[in-house]
């Protein structure tokens, strides 16, 4: 039956009582004719009432088809209104069982409608809400008032869907039984939202509450909602320290850049309002009063009619003293580069300069901005040539370090060295270009040449030194040889000539006694035997013994030399002990001397004392006679050690001298 059918209904009624009328205005017209005029009173009155009884009836009729019409219709109406619902309607008796139910109600349950009456609708609830049902329904049983319910309910096949009951008691005038009329409405897409926007507004409650970043939901310019994280960073320890603060609280009146802090909080929320989302750094300070510099993040969130700023804040006061450190660092490195007394020049792998200081400037009479972004090849052409274009891409290649030295200035007189250094990652693993730095070697090399002499000057002085002493030397001992053993020899001549004239054979032993004496003292003054054969110690203390107590007296001390020293070294002590002793014999004047040889692991110290005339000593050393101590001074020194001389007039003198022992 569709929507149409009392509409359609109402016209076949009236056209059927059309045709009653008129047949009965015929049957009347019949009537009247029929009856004679000659036909008494009482019968004509007795037609006429008969026939106004027959009009009566069939208006009547009339009435009863047109009310029967209305009824059907009201049926029909009432029949698609309840059956083509878009909403359940059921009926239910005392035991829950389906009693009447719609198409909507039936296809939400999943099975045709005759398959449905009789059985109970708890059937269709989920198990674990048949008691909720249960409560529901006698809830409906025993109260006059409209009760409501969402159960989780299960159509016929098995699939799950959510419904909300909504229903009243109702009770049959005939027999007086109680029934339950419900209302059932599919929530199923409502849950599922509402399910979803829990979820969701959980998730958006935990990853609030869990963040590691502060977030803070701001109001009209007022906090009304913080995170665990936000409360650390500002060292709160309740939220009602935050919450309904102004957005201003805790911000000092101007931010370091110079702005007011209100004016540029105004600026910041209205790049908000026109791009939706916002980024900015904030200077600000906790409730201990410690200072934070923070990265804000804004971002506009609408619930409901409702707008929030959603703002997360980052400290990155660590991060912003790093970066004004790496500024500063960027700032020394540049002065550094620019105050740099060498030229330093850096390229990237392709060979184009990134960086060219002052002194590269003054060393190639071109200025940075007519360098930077060239290749190297093209600055200076006469570079570019297949030995230096291969020396470039070995650097890169094997992170070879180069020195090309004394290449000469484009601009000015002079040379200078350039070394060629790879420049790395931080991991090392990677050559991203080269640093070139450029030394100027002209004043360098001056002093070299200034230096070198000098040297030979010193050389030429030592060594005229050295001439001159073992020329020295050589007239002492060809004296020596003259004067003494010479003289002796003749002597001994003399006496073996007139040995016949009876000279005694006595003075002629003596004589050549003294000669052989004379010839090994010169001997051992020349070439000491002893030192080779029994060490350093033995040949000191031989040494002093050879000295005449009469003259001066000498005392030696000798400690750690145990084990011997190197051959070259025990010569050299030997020597200098001898000089420093004949300078004490002939020039100090003294009474006593004092010697002493200390040996402490790889040090020797000998300190020689006298207590003679003394003099004020030279530091330049430089040499009168022979070689003298400007001499010793230079035998120390070729041994690696050192000499100090401490003499005063009238108070005797100290030298004191360390040698390594190799």
């Amino acid at each position: 039956m569709t929507n149409s059918q009392p509409e359609d209904h109402l016209p076949a009624a009236h056209e059927a009582l059309r045709a009653l009328r008129e047949r009965a205005e015929r049957r009347r017209e019949l009537i009247t004719r029929a009856t004679d005029e000659a036909a008494p009173d009482a019968m004509q009155r007795l037609v006429q009432e008969l026939q106004t009884h027959q009009i009566e009836l069939e208006m009547q009729y009339e009435e009863l088809l047109v009310a029967q019409a209305e009824a059907e219709a009201a049926r029909v109406e009432y029949t698609n209104l309840y059956d083509f619902a878009p909403v359940g309607y059921l009926t239910l008796d005392e035991k829950g069982s389906i009693v009447q139910l719609n198409l909507s109600a039936a296809q939400l349950l999943g099975a045709v409608r005759q398959q449905l009456l009789r059985r109970r609708l708890a059937l269709f609830v989920v198990e674990a809400q048949r008691l909720k049902f249960a409560k529901f329904l006698a809830a409906l049983l025993n109260a006059d008032e409209r009760q409501t319910c969402e159960l989780c309910m299960m159509r016929e096949n098995g699939t799950i869907f959510y419904a909300q009951l909504e229903g009243n008691r109702a009770v049959s005038p005939v027999d007086d039984t109680v029934s339950c009329r419900i209302a059932l409405l599919d929530t199923t897409t409502r849950h599922t939202t509402m399910e979803a926007l829990a979820v969701s507004e959980a998730r958006f409650r935990q990853l609030f509450e869990q963040s590691p970043d502060a977030i803070v939901l701001v109001r009209g310019m007022q906090i009304v909602d913080c995170n665990a994280a936000a409360m650390r960073l500002l060292e709160a320890t309740a939220k009602h320290e935050l919450v309904s603060q102004k957005i201003s609280f805790l911000v000092p009146e101007y931010q370091p850049g110079g702005g007011r802090s209100v004016d540029m909080i105004q600026h910041h929320y209205a790049l908000l309002r026109s791009q939706g989302s916002h980024r900015f750094e904030w200077f600000r300070y906790t409730l201990k009063g410690q200072s934070l510099w923070l990265e804000v993040v804004l971002t506009y969130i609408a619930v409901g009619e409702e707008v929030l700023v959603y703002a997360v804040w980052r400290d990155i006061s660590t991060q912003r003293a790093a970066r004004e450190q790496l500024r500063a660092e960027k700032d020394f490195t540049e002065n550094l580069l620019d105050n740099s007394v060498d030229g330093i020049v850096a390229l990237n792998r392709e060979g184009c300069v990134t960086a060219w200081n002052r002194e590269a400037e003054l060393y190639s009479g071109l200025r940075e901005t007519d360098v930077l972004g060239r290749q190297i090849f093209t600055v200076f052409p006469n570079l570019d040539t297949a030995e230096r274009r291969y020396q470039f891409e070995q650097v890169l290649r094997n992170g070879e370090r180069l020195v090309h030295r004394g290449i000469p200035f484009v601009t000015r007189p002079g040379q200078y060295d350039a070394y060629v250094i790879p420049l790395r990652g931080e991991q090392h693993d990677e050559i991203n270009g080269i640093l070139i730095v450029i030394r100027d070697i002209t004043e360098r090399n001056r002093l070299i040449e200034e230096t070198t002499r000098l040297h030979l000057s010193q050389q030429q002085e030592v060594l005229s030194a050295i001439l001159n002493t073992e020329e020295a030397e050589r007239k002492r001992i060809a004296e020596a040889l003259h004067n003494g053993v010479g003289q002796l020899l003749y002597a001994t001549k003399l006496h073996l000539t007139n040995q016949a004239a009876g000279s005694p054979r006595g003075e002629v032993h003596a004589l050549l006694d003294e000669a052989i004496r004379m010839t090994r003292t010169i001997s051992f003054e020349l070439t000491p035997g002893i030192l080779e054969d029994f060490g350093l110690a033995y040949a000191l203390e031989e040494l002093i013994r050879r000295i005449p107590r009469r003259s001066i007296a000498v005392h030696l001390h000798l400690t750690g030399l145990e084990e011997p020293l190197p051959k070259l070294m025990q010569v050299a002590v030997y020597r200098i002990v001898q000089e420093l002793l004949s300078n004490i014999i002939k020039h100090a004047q003294a009474q006593e001397a004092y010697i002493h040889l200390v040996r402490e692991d790889d040090k020797l110290a000998v300190l020689v004392e006298d207590n003679g005339q003394g003099f004020e000593a030279d530091p330049s050393f430089a040499p009168r006679q022979g070689i003298g101590l400007p001499g010793l001074r230079n035998r120390v020194g070729l041994l690696g050690g050192a000499l100090t001389i401490n003499s005063r007039s009238g108070q005797g003198t100290i030298i004191s001298i360390e040698l390594p022992v190799k």
